[in-house]
């Protein structure tokens, strides 16, 4: 993908936010077993992104994810940090950052815009439920309320 063509997809999907990420959505998944939930493979948009999907929450919130696996930490910061100057290309000027860095050692930043409920969000992070040296990193965009949530 070139950079053009990311950020003309990077923002219709933030724009398609308002309509649960309805035309990025692929095939549903079999969540029974989550029942709070629903979930689809989805388009991805980005172009380190492997794994992507919308989320639809029983609360009514949605959110799109995709995450990718990462060789180490410095691999992972280094998606990260591409990722962000791909975002902060992509997005207007109205859209303020900020940095956070995690317990796990790895590092947080999320765009928003006053007046809105979408957060476009991107970080890396080490996993805590491995004893491997896993390094992941996510690109997110939905409410603000979920970007907590653990992602499988």
């Amino acid at each position: 993908m070139s950079a053009s063509e990311v950020c003309v997809k990077l923002n219709e999907l933030v724009a398609d936010h308002a309509n649960d990420f309805k035309q990025f959505r692929g095939v549903r998944k079999n969540t029974r077993r989550i029942i709070n939930m629903q979930i689809w493979n989805a388009e991805r948009v980005f172009p380190q992104a492997r794994n992507c999907q919308v989320w639809a929450w029983s609360s009514g919130l949605t959110n799109y994810i995709c995450t990718w696996q990462e060789s180490g930490e410095l691999e992972a910061k280094a998606s990260h940090d591409k990722g962000v100057e791909t975002v902060k290309q992509c997005l207007t000027e109205q859209w303020k950052s900020d940095f956070v860095q995690t317990s796990s050692g790895g590092g947080h930043t999320f765009f928003q815009q006053e007046g809105s409920k979408t957060v476009v969000s991107i970080r890396y992070f080490k996993e805590s439920r491995t004893i491997l040296d896993n390094w992941k990193a996510i690109l997110y965009v939905g409410d603000k309320n979920n970007l907590n949530a653990e992602v499988n």
